[in-house]
């Protein structure tokens, strides 16, 4: 079983992963400024990012 700092890992990238804003996931964990998780959760956001692109295209593809 992961300890408390993975348990606090697995949260946070879940709810990123889930589109929980960063601001909001930052005061779960108790960030004083967003910038900390996304300097630690960099390489969540950056899957999101491709898959908000993969979103837009699909929707862009199918308005023809």
């Amino acid at each position: 079983m992961p300890g408390l700092h993975g348990l606090r890992h697995v949260h946070a990238t879940t709810l990123l992963l889930a589109g929980v804003p960063v601001h909001v996931v930052a005061a779960r964990l108790g960030h004083a400024d967003p910038a900390i998780t996304l300097r630690v959760y960099a390489h969540v956001i950056n899957e999101q990012m491709a898959s908000a692109a993969d979103v837009f295209a699909d929707a862009v593809e199918q308005a023809g």
